[in-house]
């Protein structure tokens, strides 16, 4: 077989299957040109999650009409000339191949101007090959525009997701970018609606712009210098933690990246204060000089490799740690309280008075004749005289299904709990342990899928609770409010504020779990929610989240309710994600106890 070379459109296309493989890639790039372009304000446009348009117009440098045309060659850049530069990087990107395969799989149209230049240029260019270039009058900087992509690749735009899910993607690179930038505007619009609307600011007004008010007082300074980093940026406090690692964010030199070597570092520093399988969430920059980092190690440029990374996991477990403690110690020296008021005594004041204490003087506790005594004797004889009767009675019957005999005892309210973690149930020469928590996950689980809600203990409230998402969560939840209403959990859109009234919510969970239920479904797992097998993933995700905790005491109706419950399950003795629900204990197994 002889060695061809590719034609060039062909090799783009081929390149662009590293650099662009949805639609948030295309923003990601576009985004990143109009920082290293020294632009002060950013617009971003997206349309049918990024499949139509995406636009990201800027009023940074511009181009002229030779470098218009120029840039949309493979491996052009204005970043690097010689190998030497890759050693002191400053800019986002820097290898020319970002506009070379975003043209190369989508219909392209490029509007720029200078401010030394009268006019500008445009450039219409598709599937890699220019169709015209024109003069335009238009402002200065530069809009770019990408219609219809992976429209000469059809294969690989039938491999997008759902609208939903793309939209998802694009909303975390938006995000990751605006959060570094605190000093640009950004403007963020989706399907004709603004999400966002920021204003230049610092780091923490940018994270609760982003993220929402909530977050002002939940964020915890922290700031270390050494000779090779610099280290700043906010972690949140520990009741704000979060059961994923989505909102664990770290930037090296103004890009974001991910490392779990450093993520672990600010981990530890929160050990035994958080619940296990919960992570902290963080914000953090790292600063040092470019010859101590490699960011050419990924296509995405999202993996950075570090010189003395044992170092800077030193320091910034240390920095955290510190930061955490004297947040702590502030909470707890909160100056702003008032002071304690002693009343003031004066020889006129009165003195109180010696606590008067009633016995008996008559009583003796070894005597065993009172009547009182002899009663109740009487009757815990009588109890356990009819307890001896109703064994031997049982004795002489065939021992009933498990499941019946466990349901009439509920009925019969022969219950009871067990740390606050178990409920114990009495049979025949055995009793059996079910673990409260797992068991009502299991009721939730298939309550939701059969969409019984009569099994989903739902209270509603007197006075709905309004609370307040960030736009990019908000645009999403309002479609997902049908789904939520079968889980319990009823939330109304208030159009007015762009708050979320919580008029219901399942009898196990607070409202503030419920809002954060809300908002999880929304970053965490829109992944599951619309593809296969997705119905028993999304119950999956409430029963775990909506589940009767441990240490919660249970009255005897619940506990009967519950049980009775958990027999009519499909499965009463696995948890949908496998895990025992109870144990059963015979007469032989107690007795190889006592060996």
């Amino acid at each position: 077989m002889a060695i061809e070379l590719l034609d060039e459109i062909v090799a783009n296309q081929i390149a662009a299957g590293e650099v662009v493989s949805r639609p948030a890639s295309v923003v990601k790039e576009l985004l990143e040109n109009s920082i290293d372009a020294g632009a002060t304000r950013v617009q971003l446009v997206v349309k049918d999650a990024g499949r139509t348009l995406i636009q990201v117009s800027d009023n940074g440098c511009g181009m002229d009409k030779e470098d218009a045309q120029k840039c949309f060659l493979a491996h052009a850049t204005s970043k690097i000339k010689s190998s030497d530069d890759l050693l002191r990087l400053s800019t986002m990107g820097f290898r020319g191949e970002a506009l070379a395969s975003i043209a190369a799989i989508a219909q392209v149209e490029l509007k720029t101007r200078r401010e030394q230049d009268e006019i500008g240029t445009k450039v219409v260019i598709e599937g890699g090959v220019i169709k015209e270039v024109s003069e335009i009058a238009c402002g200065v900087g530069t809009c770019i525009s990408v219609k219809n992509i992976f429209y000469n690749t059809p294969a690989r735009r039938n491999f997008l997701k759902t609208e939903q899910i793309e939209t998802s993607h694009i909303n975390d690179e938006f995000l990751r970018v605006a959060l570094i930038n605190p000093y640009l505007a950004f403007t963020y619009i989706n399907n004709e609606k603004t999400l966002y609307n920021l204003t230049v600011g610092n780091m923490k007004k940018r994270i609760v712009d982003l993220f929402g008010k909530s977050m002002n007082d939940k964020l915890i300074p922290i700031s270390e210098k050494i000779d090779l980093v610099e280290i700043n940026g906010f972690v949140c406090s520990s009741e704000w933690v979060k059961r994923n690692k989505s909102w664990q964010y770290f930037f090296v030199n103004g890009r974001f990246m991910k490392h779990s070597y450093f993520a672990n570092a600010v981990d530890r520093a929160f050990a035994n204060l958080i619940l296990e399988k919960t992570y902290p969430a963080f914000f953090i920059t790292l600063n040092l000089s470019p010859e101590n980092i490699d960011v050419n190690i990924h296509p995405t440029k999202t993996e950075v490799k570090f010189l003395d990374e044992k170092v800077i996991y030193s320091v910034l477990h240390a920095s955290v740690k510190k930061a955490i403690g004297q947040y702590s110690l502030a909470n707890e020296l909160d100056f702003s309280k008032r002071s304690i008021e002693f009343p003031v005594i004066t020889s006129s004041t009165p003195l109180p008075k010696a606590p008067q204490i009633k016995f008996n003087p008559n009583y003796n506790p070894f005597e065993t004749n009172h009547s009182e005594t002899q009663n109740r004797v009487k009757e815990s004889l009588v109890v356990q005289s009819s307890l001896f009767e109703q064994e031997e009675l049982k004795e002489k019957k065939e021992e009933p299904k498990i499941e019946n005999t466990v349901m009439n005892l509920a009925k019969n309210y022969n219950l009871f709990q067990v740390g606050e973690r178990y409920i114990a149930v009495k049979l025949k020469n055995s009793f059996m342990l079910i673990d409260q928590s797992r068991a009502s996950m299991r009721v939730i689980y298939e309550s939701i899928l059969s969409n019984n809600k009569t099994q989903t203990d739902s209270q509603h409230l007197l006075s709905p609770i309004k609370h307040f998402y960030p736009p990019h969560i908000s645009f999403q939840l309002v479609e997902m409010l049908p789904i939520l209403r079968n889980y319990g959990i009823e939330m109304q859109y208030d159009k007015q504020d762009g708050g979320f009234l919580l008029s219901a919510k399942p009898l196990a969970s607070t409202a503030d779990e419920c809002f954060e239920l809300a908002r999880e479904i929304i970053e965490e797992n829109t992944e599951i929610l619309y593809e296969e097998n997705a119905e028993e993933k999304r119950a999956l995700k409430i029963a775990q989240r909506t589940k009767i905790a441990y240490n919660e005491t249970l009255s005897v109706e619940q506990m009967q309710t519950l049980v009775s419950q958990l027999f009519s399950c499909s499965d009463c003795l696995l948890t949908p994600d496998g895990k025992k629900i109870m144990v059963k204990m015979t007469l032989d197994d107690i007795e190889q106890l006592f060996d």
